[in-house]
């Protein structure tokens, strides 16, 4: 049996595929969708014939040797009757992160997108604390002429949050909607995703980001100075 990724690559049902050191062929008789390992489609038979096709697992040294194993346990078992079931088995019972961990380059990749995911939300909140600094330096004399006609520091820093606030949203939906739009058209064989779950997480992230970078602007507000404002402006 192959992964859906094999069969992409045009493998069929009644295909023929050689294994092992020996060349050993053995013929696809079902399509799973199983995804990869390391990036590598990924295959099924039963063991004798992996054992058949692995060196030195009919050995005495590798009899019984196996890479995973399933085990049938009830759902509601605790941590210690899954390591008692695994040691009567003699494998060793892990998590399904420990499990993810053991692929290889996974820790190494999910290292590396956590960290071009944080960098992002950086950049996105120098961004916003840009933006919001020029259209502050724009907005001194109305803000000068607000605190002329007696408006409060609080007052006029709600204001400008208010306004900061649905331009993120405003922004982070569209951009949404339009990333999503895009991902329709991104190939199979790329190793793109969108999940709810995740675009949620990552829209709110940008909009706290976004938050977060505007403070810096939004604080020079409460130093605009309506005499200088209300000169400036004449």
């Amino acid at each position: 049996m192959i992964s859906t990724e094999l069969a992409d690559e045009g493998v069929k049902i009644g295909d023929r595929l050689a294994f092992g050191l020996d060349r050993t062929p053995l013929t696809v008789v079902g399509i799973a969708d199983a995804g990869t390992y390391g990036h590598v489609p990924m295959a099924f038979t039963d063991l004798p014939t992996w054992q058949q096709v692995t060196p030195g697992a009919t050995t005495p040294a590798g009899r019984g040797l196996v890479s995973a194993a399933a085990l049938r346990a009830d759902p509601a078992a605790t941590v210690a009757q899954l390591d008692a079931l695994g040691s009567r088995a003699g494998v060793e019972v892990v998590t399904k992160r420990r499990a993810f961990d053991g692929s290889p380059g996974y820790v190494a990749e999910t290292a590396t997108m956590t960290l071009i995911r944080a960098f992002l939300l950086l950049i996105s909140a120098l961004v916003v604390a840009a933006f919001f600094t020029v259209w502050t330096v724009q907005r001194r004399d109305q803000i000068g002429l607000l605190k002329a006609m007696g408006a409060s520091d609080r007052y006029v820093v709600l204001d400008a949050l208010t306004q900061v606030v649905a331009l993120l949203v405003s922004a982070t939906v569209v951009g949404t909607v339009v990333g999503l739009v895009l991902g329709r058209f991104v190939p199979s064989e790329a190793p793109f995703s969108l999940g709810a779950s995740s675009v949620l997480v990552a829209g709110l992230a940008l909009v706290l980001a976004g938050l977060l970078g505007s403070l810096v602007a939004v604080r020079r507000i409460t130093s605009v100075d309506p005499l200088v404002a209300l000169g400036g402006a004449t």
